[in-house]
């Protein structure tokens, strides 16, 4: 067994938010494209060939639930992320975006997430969700324990395997403080980026020819499959069984 070199991995891929993991070789090919079972799709920022249409899930902390209207500010939000020069190229389908409340899978976040490090969700898997996007919105007591000082933190939900050789984030986490929830930062950065956007800021330039937007990929390599008791994970790297 020897470890895929990362300079390999780089290159530009479909769109903003998708991170591939260097994984170590394995001699079967992958079971999603044997069996004829779910496939990433380059052709869409929704990313799965079982996704028809831009969904998203909340799950709120228990102090926030009936009081927040989370799902219906990020309704909003949603709406205002539609009016971003790449929407049209990420062919969302055209089906009406939708956010929904609770989210299947792990419960909410608890313990501290790392930029780059930690996995909030099942990891690897040969099935994703139906929801491209899984936010969790905490009472200010809760982020101070999983966010510190930052507002917002995006996490690897859902992987698929594309080759032998690569596995793609499918399926981001977003949490956020509920006080952030209005800022339009949270809108034009962070719900943008979470659904597979570039932010739309001062900078930002439309996508040429109708083509998925492009950016150079965020590409991890990491060992290990420590999980923690609240979903917490480093990367399952081994595609071999």
């Amino acid at each position: 067994m020897k470890r895929f070199p990362m300079r390999e991995l780089l290159h530009v891929v479909a769109m903003s938010g998708v991170v591939f993991a260097a994984v170590r070789c394995g001699g079967e090919a992958p079971p999603n494209i044997l069996d004829g079972d779910v496939h990433f799709n380059d052709q869409s920022a929704l990313l799965t060939s079982n996704r028809d249409a831009l969904r998203l899930c909340v799950r709120e902390a228990a102090s926030l639930r009936g009081d927040s209207r989370a799902a219906e500010r990020l309704g909003a939000s949603l709406k205002a992320v539609g009016a971003h020069p790449d929407w049209a190229a990420a062919r969302f389908g055209s089906k009406t975006p939708t956010v929904d409340v609770g989210c299947p899978g792990p419960e909410l976040a608890l313990e501290r997430i790392e930029p780059k490090e930690s996995i909030l969700g099942v990891g690897r898997t040969a099935k994703p969700g139906r929801y491209r996007t899984v936010i969790h919105v905490l009472d200010e007591k809760t982020a101070d324990v999983v966010l510190g000082e930052r507002n917002a933190e995006r996490a690897p939900a859902e992987f698929l395997r594309v080759d032998d050789h690569v596995l793609a984030e499918v399926t981001t986490a977003l949490v956020v403080r509920e006080s952030y929830l209005d800022n339009p930062e949270f809108t034009s950065r962070w719900l943008s980026q979470s659904v597979g956007l570039k932010p739309m800021d001062a900078g930002f330039q439309r996508s040429e020819d109708g083509e998925l937007p492009g950016v150079l990929g965020d590409v991890v390599e990491k060992a290990g499959s420590d999980v923690s008791a609240q979903g917490l994970r480093k990367p399952d790297i081994d595609v071999s069984k």
